[in-house]
């Protein structure tokens, strides 16, 4: 199971995406309200990935938070904001996020999120190549069928692929065997191994 860091001040916000994470034990979510609360939890935590709203009302916004956190470990981020202001995303940038969400996002959208922003990361810290190959099989894929490939290369069975994605077990195995078939692969290991040495970019 995963272990997230959220930071975000706005209650309903925080209480609407641990709820959502917690589901079918995806993820355990800590939470934190302000910079004190997060270095806290950061430090005597192990964590996945973190959550931040940009936009926090405090001393410290979220990416000087996260620009403190990237001193002391890697580790992959998300944002969230309500703004798309160009000065906003420039020094978010520096802190070389995965992916942005905007506010209001949509709940498939930030767990597909989370499972490619994991899997970016650990394939730049691995030894797996890149190969250019298997980045242009990618055009073989519809977007939906990128989203079962990535959340099942988390580790996801069937059954949690179809409740994470809002749809049937069997709409699931379809897109598995379409999967398999346009990229001539026939065991998890081998599309786990795909999906890691293709350039599968973060959705916007």
């Amino acid at each position: 199971m995963l272990k997230i860091l959220l930071i975000e001040d706005e209650f309903i916000i925080a209480k609407d995406i641990k709820v959502l994470l917690s589901k079918n034990n995806f993820a355990i979510v800590d939470y934190a309200r302000n910079y004190n609360q997060a270095l806290d939890l950061f430090l005597k935590n192990t964590y996945n990935l973190v959550i931040s709203d940009i936009n926090l009302n405090d001393k410290k916004d979220g990416i000087e938070i996260i620009t403190e956190f990237s001193k002391l470990k890697k580790i992959p981020v998300v944002y969230l904001t309500a703004y798309s202001d160009t000065d906003i995303v420039t020094r978010a940038e520096k802190t070389m996020p995965f992916a942005y969400i905007l506010k209001p996002y949509n709940n498939n959208q930030l767990m597909a999120t989370i499972n490619l922003a994991i899997l970016n990361f650990n394939k730049q810290t691995s030894a797996i190549p890149k190969q250019a190959k298997n980045t242009s099989k990618l055009e073989l894929l519809t977007s939906r069928e990128k989203e079962v490939l990535v959340t099942l290369s988390s580790g996801k069975i069937t059954k949690e692929i179809a409740e994470e994605l809002n749809i049937s077990v069997h709409t699931v195995e379809q897109h598995k065997k379409n999967i398999k078939k346009k990229l001539n692969l026939t065991t998890i290991g081998e599309l786990i191994k795909f999906t890691m040495s293709s350039e599968l970019f973060v959705f916007k």
